[in-house]
């Protein structure tokens, strides 16, 4: 419990995850409309991007994902790998992958993976 001030506010600890989601809610309710659904579709691009993650970052087929982007108006995952052979792969497991993300909060209607345009280069990570 926290102690009065001599201002009269309370001094209390508040944990990280309580802080961010009053500012969440703070954000949110003072904006437009407009504004509210570009939060939403971000926060949506961060539950698809996340079970991608999860399910794939650090696996033998993750290693040639040069990008992903998410079309929230076709509610399609675009996934970028680095050769063509890495593209098939991906498109034959892509509805395993997606099955796996629902179960962790990132459905997608559906998943394209594509092979990124000779040339581009994929930041190294560090």
């Amino acid at each position: 419990m926290g102690r009065v001030t001599e201002k009269g506010r309370l001094n209390a600890t508040v944990g990280l995850g309580d802080f961010i989601n009053s500012e969440r809610s703070r954000l949110y309710d003072g904006a437009t409309p407009e504004r509210r659904q570009q939060f939403k579709q971000a926060e949506r691009r961060r539950e698809v991007f996340h079970a991608w993650n999860q399910i794939c970052a650090n696996t033998r087929e993750g290693k040639h994902v040069t990008g992903l982007h998410y079309v929230p108006e076709r509610d399609e995952l675009v996934v970028y790998t680095d050769g063509a052979s890495w593209t098939q792969e991906l498109t034959m497991m892509r509805e395993i992958i997606r099955a796996r993300m629902e179960r962790l909060g990132g459905s997608v209607g559906n998943i394209v993976v594509k092979t990124t345009r000779p040339g581009f280069a994929k930041k190294s990570e560090g």
